[in-house]
């Protein structure tokens, strides 16, 4: 296993950079003025906006990257191993969510991410 460790590691974080991206992407894209209207609207309407949505369809090919990391990943580690680091898409997003997006990221949100980060510790410290 420790021969595959680094460079599943390496897709781990491809696998993570594409949700945190993804995200961001569709939330771009759903603040754009189209989107606040549409929130309430039939779903049929949504679909029909989403794909015609740049920044939308855009965060969706980025999680379907991540979604094919994550599958190779879980071809070569534990599931009980490598499921906790998705966990760093929470720190991630809240840190992307603050900076570009300008969004407040509360004392007590951090402190839960602080906790988050100790965890993920632990777990990969745990590798055999």
């Amino acid at each position: 296993m420790k021969e595959q460790l680094l460079p599943t590691l390496w897709l781990i974080g491809l696998s993570i950079a594409m949700n945190v991206l993804g995200q961001t992407a569709i939330k771009l894209g759903v603040n754009q003025p189209v989107g606040a209207t549409l929130a309430a609207a039939n779903p049929m309407a949504v679909v029909s906006w989403v794909v015609r949505s740049p920044l939308i369809m855009l965060g969706l090919l980025m999680h379907g990257v991540g979604a094919l990391a994550w599958i190779v990943v879980l071809s070569r580690l534990d599931l009980s191993y490598a499921y906790p680091f998705v966990a760093v898409n929470f720190v991630l997003v809240a840190i992307v969510s603050q900076v570009v997006l300008s969004e407040t990221v509360p004392a007590l949100r951090w402190l839960g991410i602080a906790l988050i980060c100790g965890g993920l510790t632990l777990v990969a410290l745990s590798a055999s």
